[in-house]
């Protein structure tokens, strides 16, 4: 009796190791899956200078919608066509035909 005692006993103990082990190495694989995880959606590093020779919106369609450049600042609409334009000679309002319907005076 003393004999299936020990071999109850040691059967016990080596299922609480394969436990262990079991739940170690599922910690293991779940650190190991959230760590690239955790990487990706981590926020990159913002610059401190961004240096561009213009800056252009799209719109959903890869339509350009505004820009600004050295130049000056323009907006589209949704057809293409330049509808307000602000440069170094003024600014200038076109209606949907790309015609000036109004402006600064000319400097």
């Amino acid at each position: 009796m003393n004999r299936s005692i020990a071999m109850e006993s040691r059967l016990d103990k080596l299922e609480q190791d394969n436990r262990r082990l079991k739940l170690a190495l599922g910690l293991l694989l779940l650190v190991l899956t959230a760590i690239p995880l955790a990487g990706a959606v981590m926020p990159q590093q913002i610059p401190e200078m961004i240096t561009a020779q213009g800056f252009y919106v799209i719109d959903e369609n890869g339509t350009r919608r505004a820009g600004m450049n050295a130049a000056g600042i323009a907006y589209w609409d949704y057809n293409g066509a330049p509808r307000v334009m602000m440069h170094t000679d003024g600014i200038r309002y076109n209606d949907e035909n790309g015609s000036v319907i109004w402006s600064t005076p000319p400097r």
